[in-house]
């Protein structure tokens, strides 16, 4: 009984948290190619810590 309690929070739970795409976002998908190493945490600080220099 708790256990399917807890299943089922957990899976409205995972419902509400889905992101919807919009046809503009899609449209737009694709348009920059990064290599696959891309360390996209790395450039999003460096971005920043350029930018408040």
């Amino acid at each position: 009984m708790v256990e399917s309690y807890l299943d089922s929070i957990t899976k409205e739970k995972l419902e509400e948290d889905k992101i919807t795409i919009t046809p503009f976002v899609k449209s737009l998908s694709g348009v920059i190619k990064l290599p696959s190493d891309h360390d996209y945490k790395k450039a999003y600080s460096d971005y920043f810590e350029e930018k408040y220099k």
